[in-house]
Protein backbone atom coordinates (compact mmCIF):
# COMPACT_ATOMS: atom_id res chain seq x y z
CA UNK A 1 0.00 0.00 0.00
CA UNK A 2 2.79 2.44 0.94
CA UNK A 3 4.72 1.76 -2.29
CA UNK A 4 1.60 2.23 -4.39
CA UNK A 5 0.63 5.49 -2.70
CA UNK A 6 4.19 6.85 -2.81
CA UNK A 7 4.60 6.16 -6.53
CA UNK A 8 1.10 7.50 -7.08
CA UNK A 9 1.94 10.77 -5.35
CA UNK A 10 5.21 11.19 -7.26
CA UNK A 11 3.59 10.58 -10.65
CA UNK A 12 0.73 12.94 -9.82
CA UNK A 13 3.24 15.62 -8.77
CA UNK A 14 4.94 15.44 -12.19
CA UNK A 15 1.56 15.73 -13.92
CA UNK A 16 0.74 18.75 -11.72
CA UNK A 17 4.09 20.28 -12.66
CA UNK A 18 3.18 20.14 -16.35
CA UNK A 19 -0.26 21.56 -15.63
CA UNK A 20 1.50 24.52 -14.04
CA UNK A 21 3.62 24.90 -17.18
CA UNK A 22 0.44 25.17 -19.20
CA UNK A 23 -1.17 27.74 -16.90
CA UNK A 24 1.97 29.86 -16.44
CA UNK A 25 2.31 30.54 -20.16
CA UNK A 26 -0.37 33.23 -19.86
CA UNK A 27 1.69 35.11 -17.27
CA UNK A 28 4.76 34.70 -19.46
CA UNK A 29 2.82 36.16 -22.41
CA UNK A 30 2.27 39.51 -20.70
CA UNK A 31 5.85 39.50 -19.36
CA UNK A 32 7.35 39.00 -22.84
CA UNK A 33 5.15 41.71 -24.32
CA UNK A 34 6.36 44.17 -21.68
CA UNK A 35 10.04 43.19 -21.95
CA UNK A 36 9.98 42.57 -25.74
CA UNK A 37 11.72 39.19 -25.33
CA UNK A 38 10.17 37.77 -28.47
CA UNK A 39 12.74 35.06 -29.08
CA UNK A 40 12.12 33.54 -25.63
CA UNK A 41 8.40 33.91 -26.22
CA UNK A 42 8.48 31.93 -29.47
CA UNK A 43 10.58 29.22 -27.79
CA UNK A 44 7.99 28.89 -25.05
CA UNK A 45 5.16 28.68 -27.58
CA UNK A 46 6.93 25.86 -29.42
CA UNK A 47 7.50 24.08 -26.12
CA UNK A 48 3.84 24.49 -25.14
CA UNK A 49 2.70 23.07 -28.48
CA UNK A 50 4.22 19.70 -27.53
CA UNK A 51 3.87 20.00 -23.74
CA UNK A 52 1.70 16.92 -23.26
CA UNK A 53 3.95 14.92 -25.59
CA UNK A 54 7.12 15.36 -23.53
CA UNK A 55 8.85 12.16 -22.37
CA UNK A 56 8.57 13.03 -18.68
CA UNK A 57 4.87 13.80 -18.95
CA UNK A 58 4.19 10.61 -20.88
CA UNK A 59 5.98 8.49 -18.28
CA UNK A 60 4.17 10.17 -15.38
CA UNK A 61 0.72 10.15 -17.01
CA UNK A 62 1.02 6.55 -18.14
CA UNK A 63 2.27 5.51 -14.70
CA UNK A 64 -0.60 7.33 -12.99
CA UNK A 65 -3.14 5.67 -15.29
CA UNK A 66 -1.56 2.26 -14.70
CA UNK A 67 -1.84 2.73 -10.93
CA UNK A 68 -5.50 3.70 -11.33
CA UNK A 69 -6.11 0.55 -13.39
CA UNK A 70 -4.39 -1.50 -10.69
CA UNK A 71 -6.67 0.07 -8.10
CA UNK A 72 -9.68 -0.68 -10.29
CA UNK A 73 -8.66 -4.33 -10.64
CA UNK A 74 -7.72 -4.64 -6.95
CA UNK A 75 -10.10 -2.42 -4.92
CA UNK A 76 -9.03 -4.16 -1.71
CA UNK A 77 -5.76 -2.16 -1.83
CA UNK A 78 -7.54 1.01 -0.72
CA UNK A 79 -9.29 -0.90 2.08
CA UNK A 80 -6.09 -2.24 3.58
CA UNK A 81 -6.14 0.13 6.55
CA UNK A 82 -9.90 0.04 7.07
CA UNK A 83 -11.51 -1.79 9.95
CA UNK A 84 -12.44 -5.33 8.86
CA UNK A 85 -16.02 -6.57 8.89
CA UNK A 86 -16.13 -8.52 12.15
CA UNK A 87 -19.75 -9.59 11.63
CA UNK A 88 -18.71 -12.18 9.03
CA UNK A 89 -16.03 -13.73 11.24
CA UNK A 90 -16.15 -16.51 13.75
CA UNK A 91 -15.36 -15.73 17.37
CA UNK A 92 -11.77 -16.98 16.98
CA UNK A 93 -11.21 -15.06 13.74
CA UNK A 94 -12.70 -11.91 15.25
CA UNK A 95 -10.42 -12.16 18.27
CA UNK A 96 -7.36 -12.64 16.07
CA UNK A 97 -8.30 -9.75 13.73
CA UNK A 98 -8.84 -7.35 16.64
CA UNK A 99 -5.49 -8.34 18.13
CA UNK A 100 -3.73 -7.60 14.84
CA UNK A 101 -5.52 -4.25 14.54
CA UNK A 102 -4.53 -3.29 18.10
CA UNK A 103 -0.92 -4.24 17.40
CA UNK A 104 -0.81 -2.08 14.26
CA UNK A 105 -2.29 0.90 16.10
CA UNK A 106 0.16 0.48 18.97
CA UNK A 107 3.13 0.35 16.58
CA UNK A 108 1.97 3.47 14.77
CA UNK A 109 1.46 5.34 18.06
CA UNK A 110 4.88 4.20 19.29
CA UNK A 111 6.63 5.47 16.14
CA UNK A 112 4.85 8.81 16.37
CA UNK A 113 5.68 9.19 20.07
CA UNK A 114 9.35 8.36 19.45
CA UNK A 115 9.55 10.91 16.69
CA UNK A 116 8.03 13.66 18.84
CA UNK A 117 10.29 12.79 21.77
CA UNK A 118 13.39 12.97 19.61
CA UNK A 119 12.39 16.37 18.25
CA UNK A 120 11.60 17.68 21.73
CA UNK A 121 14.93 16.51 23.18
CA UNK A 122 16.85 18.03 20.29
CA UNK A 123 15.07 21.34 20.79
CA UNK A 124 15.66 21.37 24.57
CA UNK A 125 19.35 20.51 24.27
CA UNK A 126 19.88 23.07 21.58
CA UNK A 127 21.38 20.42 19.32
CA UNK A 128 21.38 22.19 16.02
CA UNK A 129 22.52 19.12 14.16
CA UNK A 130 19.63 16.92 15.26
CA UNK A 131 17.01 19.62 15.69
CA UNK A 132 14.54 19.80 12.83
CA UNK A 133 15.44 22.64 10.51
CA UNK A 134 12.85 25.23 9.69
CA UNK A 135 12.15 24.79 6.02
CA UNK A 136 12.01 27.74 3.72
CA UNK A 137 8.52 28.76 2.81
CA UNK A 138 7.74 26.74 -0.31
CA UNK A 139 6.24 28.36 -3.37
CA UNK A 140 3.96 25.34 -3.72
CA UNK A 141 2.38 23.48 -0.81
CA UNK A 142 1.30 19.93 -1.53
CA UNK A 143 -1.89 19.45 0.45
CA UNK A 144 -1.86 15.72 -0.23
CA UNK A 145 1.80 14.62 0.04
CA UNK A 146 0.91 10.96 0.57
CA UNK A 147 -1.56 10.81 -2.31
CA UNK A 148 -4.39 9.57 -0.12
CA UNK A 149 -6.90 11.99 -1.65
CA UNK A 150 -6.03 10.62 -5.09
CA UNK A 151 -7.27 7.21 -3.99
CA UNK A 152 -10.78 8.58 -3.50
CA UNK A 153 -11.33 9.32 -7.20
CA UNK A 154 -13.04 6.90 -9.60
CA UNK A 155 -9.99 4.93 -10.83
CA UNK A 156 -11.41 3.96 -14.22
CA UNK A 157 -12.55 7.48 -15.07
CA UNK A 158 -9.19 8.92 -14.03
CA UNK A 159 -7.38 6.36 -16.18
CA UNK A 160 -9.67 7.27 -19.06
CA UNK A 161 -8.76 10.95 -18.65
CA UNK A 162 -5.03 10.32 -18.97
CA UNK A 163 -5.54 7.84 -21.78
CA UNK A 164 -7.47 10.46 -23.76
CA UNK A 165 -4.69 13.03 -23.26
CA UNK A 166 -1.97 10.65 -24.39
CA UNK A 167 -3.90 9.37 -27.42
CA UNK A 168 -4.24 12.97 -28.60
CA UNK A 169 -0.70 14.17 -27.92
CA UNK A 170 1.41 10.97 -28.08
CA UNK A 171 -0.16 9.01 -30.96
CA UNK A 172 3.14 7.49 -32.13
CA UNK A 173 3.94 5.69 -28.89
CA UNK A 174 3.07 2.03 -28.41
CA UNK A 175 2.44 2.67 -24.72
CA UNK A 176 -0.30 5.15 -25.58
CA UNK A 177 -2.43 2.64 -27.46
CA UNK A 178 -1.65 -0.20 -25.07
CA UNK A 179 -3.06 2.01 -22.31
CA UNK A 180 -6.01 3.03 -24.50
CA UNK A 181 -6.87 -0.63 -25.04
CA UNK A 182 -6.54 -1.53 -21.36
CA UNK A 183 -8.89 1.28 -20.37
CA UNK A 184 -11.40 0.64 -23.16
CA UNK A 185 -11.68 -3.10 -22.53
CA UNK A 186 -12.45 -2.47 -18.85
CA UNK A 187 -15.12 0.02 -19.88
CA UNK A 188 -16.57 -2.57 -22.29
CA UNK A 189 -15.97 -0.18 -25.21
CA UNK A 190 -15.32 -2.62 -28.04
CA UNK A 191 -14.86 -0.03 -30.79
CA UNK A 192 -12.29 1.96 -28.78
CA UNK A 193 -10.43 -1.24 -27.93
CA UNK A 194 -10.47 -2.23 -31.60
CA UNK A 195 -9.16 1.20 -32.60
CA UNK A 196 -6.29 0.80 -30.15
CA UNK A 197 -5.46 -2.62 -31.57
CA UNK A 198 -5.37 -1.26 -35.12
CA UNK A 199 -3.04 1.54 -34.06
CA UNK A 200 -0.78 -0.92 -32.22
CA UNK A 201 -0.61 -3.10 -35.32
CA UNK A 202 0.34 -0.09 -37.43
CA UNK A 203 3.14 0.88 -35.05
CA UNK A 204 4.58 -2.63 -34.53
CA UNK A 205 2.66 -5.79 -35.46
CA UNK A 206 5.30 -8.00 -33.78
CA UNK A 207 5.38 -6.23 -30.42
CA UNK A 208 4.48 -8.00 -27.20
CA UNK A 209 2.06 -5.17 -26.41
CA UNK A 210 0.07 -5.83 -29.59
CA UNK A 211 0.12 -9.63 -29.51
CA UNK A 212 -0.98 -9.86 -25.87
CA UNK A 213 -3.90 -7.51 -26.42
CA UNK A 214 -4.94 -9.15 -29.68
CA UNK A 215 -5.24 -12.51 -27.90
CA UNK A 216 -7.08 -10.85 -25.02
CA UNK A 217 -9.52 -9.13 -27.41
CA UNK A 218 -10.19 -12.32 -29.36
CA UNK A 219 -11.06 -14.13 -26.12
CA UNK A 220 -13.25 -11.32 -24.78
CA UNK A 221 -15.04 -10.15 -27.92
CA UNK A 222 -17.88 -12.60 -27.35
CA UNK A 223 -18.56 -11.10 -23.91
CA UNK A 224 -19.17 -7.58 -25.25
CA UNK A 225 -22.78 -6.47 -25.43
CA UNK A 226 -22.88 -5.70 -29.16
CA UNK A 227 -25.62 -5.71 -31.75
CA UNK A 228 -26.35 -4.63 -35.31
CA UNK A 229 -23.65 -2.98 -37.46
CA UNK A 230 -21.27 -2.50 -34.52
CA UNK A 231 -21.22 -6.23 -33.83
CA UNK A 232 -20.63 -6.99 -37.51
CA UNK A 233 -17.75 -4.51 -37.74
CA UNK A 234 -16.05 -5.74 -34.56
CA UNK A 235 -16.31 -9.40 -35.54
CA UNK A 236 -15.12 -8.71 -39.09
CA UNK A 237 -12.13 -6.63 -38.00
CA UNK A 238 -11.22 -9.13 -35.29
CA UNK A 239 -11.22 -11.91 -37.90
CA UNK A 240 -8.92 -9.82 -40.11
CA UNK A 241 -6.51 -9.22 -37.25
CA UNK A 242 -6.42 -12.98 -36.64
CA UNK A 243 -5.80 -13.55 -40.38
CA UNK A 244 -9.02 -15.51 -40.64
CA UNK A 245 -7.80 -18.16 -38.20
CA UNK A 246 -8.87 -19.01 -34.67
CA UNK A 247 -6.99 -17.46 -31.77
CA UNK A 248 -5.60 -20.90 -30.91
CA UNK A 249 -4.14 -21.34 -34.39
CA UNK A 250 -2.68 -17.83 -34.28
CA UNK A 251 -0.94 -18.52 -30.99
CA UNK A 252 0.40 -21.87 -32.21
CA UNK A 253 1.78 -20.20 -35.33
CA UNK A 254 3.47 -17.54 -33.19
CA UNK A 255 5.00 -20.27 -31.02
CA UNK A 256 6.39 -22.07 -34.09
CA UNK A 257 7.94 -18.83 -35.34
CA UNK A 258 9.45 -18.04 -31.93
CA UNK A 259 10.99 -21.50 -31.62
CA UNK A 260 12.48 -21.31 -35.11
CA UNK A 261 13.87 -17.78 -34.62
CA UNK A 262 16.36 -17.66 -31.76
CA UNK A 263 16.40 -13.84 -31.84
CA UNK A 264 12.72 -13.51 -30.91
CA UNK A 265 12.57 -10.95 -28.04
CA UNK A 266 12.06 -12.26 -24.53
CA UNK A 267 8.98 -10.03 -23.84
CA UNK A 268 7.28 -11.54 -26.90
CA UNK A 269 8.22 -15.06 -25.82
CA UNK A 270 6.61 -14.39 -22.44
CA UNK A 271 3.38 -13.27 -24.12
CA UNK A 272 3.36 -16.31 -26.40
CA UNK A 273 3.88 -18.70 -23.49
CA UNK A 274 1.05 -17.06 -21.55
CA UNK A 275 -1.22 -17.18 -24.59
CA UNK A 276 -0.51 -20.88 -25.17
CA UNK A 277 -1.63 -21.61 -21.62
CA UNK A 278 -4.62 -19.25 -21.59
CA UNK A 279 -6.00 -20.57 -24.89
CA UNK A 280 -5.11 -24.17 -23.92
CA UNK A 281 -3.24 -24.52 -27.19
CA UNK A 282 -0.40 -26.45 -25.52
CA UNK A 283 0.14 -28.04 -22.12
CA UNK A 284 2.07 -25.99 -19.57
CA UNK A 285 5.28 -28.03 -19.73
CA UNK A 286 5.39 -27.49 -23.49
CA UNK A 287 4.45 -23.80 -23.37
CA UNK A 288 7.29 -23.01 -20.95
CA UNK A 289 9.83 -24.17 -23.54
CA UNK A 290 9.16 -21.00 -25.54
CA UNK A 291 10.92 -19.15 -22.71
CA UNK A 292 13.42 -21.56 -21.18
CA UNK A 293 14.67 -23.06 -24.46
CA UNK A 294 15.26 -19.70 -26.12
CA UNK A 295 19.06 -19.66 -25.95
CA UNK A 296 21.42 -16.72 -25.72
CA UNK A 297 20.58 -14.96 -28.99
CA UNK A 298 17.17 -13.61 -28.02
CA UNK A 299 16.71 -9.86 -27.89
CA UNK A 300 15.25 -7.88 -25.01
CA UNK A 301 17.14 -9.92 -22.44
CA UNK A 302 17.35 -7.53 -19.49
CA UNK A 303 16.81 -7.92 -15.76
CA UNK A 304 13.26 -6.55 -15.87
CA UNK A 305 12.22 -9.00 -18.61
CA UNK A 306 13.95 -11.83 -16.76
CA UNK A 307 11.94 -11.10 -13.63
CA UNK A 308 8.73 -10.93 -15.66
CA UNK A 309 9.57 -14.29 -17.24
CA UNK A 310 10.16 -15.78 -13.80
CA UNK A 311 6.84 -14.41 -12.52
CA UNK A 312 5.10 -15.90 -15.56
CA UNK A 313 6.66 -19.33 -15.07
CA UNK A 314 5.85 -19.32 -11.35
CA UNK A 315 2.28 -18.33 -12.19
CA UNK A 316 1.86 -21.56 -14.16
CA UNK A 317 1.95 -23.51 -10.89
CA UNK A 318 3.66 -26.74 -9.90
CA UNK A 319 3.67 -28.08 -13.46
CA UNK A 320 6.29 -25.46 -14.34
CA UNK A 321 8.54 -26.02 -11.30
CA UNK A 322 11.34 -27.59 -13.35
CA UNK A 323 11.12 -24.75 -15.87
CA UNK A 324 11.41 -22.21 -13.03
CA UNK A 325 14.63 -23.76 -11.73
CA UNK A 326 16.03 -24.06 -15.24
CA UNK A 327 15.28 -20.40 -15.93
CA UNK A 328 16.92 -19.26 -12.69
CA UNK A 329 20.09 -21.17 -13.56
CA UNK A 330 20.12 -19.76 -17.08
CA UNK A 331 19.73 -16.17 -15.92
CA UNK A 332 22.40 -16.62 -13.27
CA UNK A 333 24.82 -17.82 -15.95
CA UNK A 334 24.04 -14.93 -18.28
CA UNK A 335 23.80 -12.21 -15.61
CA UNK A 336 26.16 -13.33 -12.81
CA UNK A 337 26.28 -9.89 -11.22
CA UNK A 338 22.50 -9.45 -11.08
CA UNK A 339 20.73 -9.73 -7.74
CA UNK A 340 18.54 -12.70 -6.96
CA UNK A 341 15.46 -12.69 -9.20
CA UNK A 342 13.04 -14.11 -6.63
Amino acid sequence: MFVTVSRFSLAAAVVKHFDDFHEDQFDFHSYCVRKVTLRAYTDVLKFEDNLWGEDYYFEAAEGTARIYLNLYDNPEITKENEEPDYSKMTAAERKKAKAIARKKRAQAEKREAAKKKKEQEAAENGDQKNAPKKPNKPSFVDEDPDGKELLKADPLMEAKKYSAILSKHCPKRIGTWALQYDVAVRRKKAMLALQALLRLKTLDPDSAAYISRLVDFALKVASFDLSGPVKNVVNEECSKLLNGASVQNLVKDLAVRARSDSSTPLPLRIVIAKSLVITKSEPIDSATSVIVEAGTEMRGFDIQSCRLALDTLQGFGSEASSAVEKWKCFVKEQLPLAKNLS
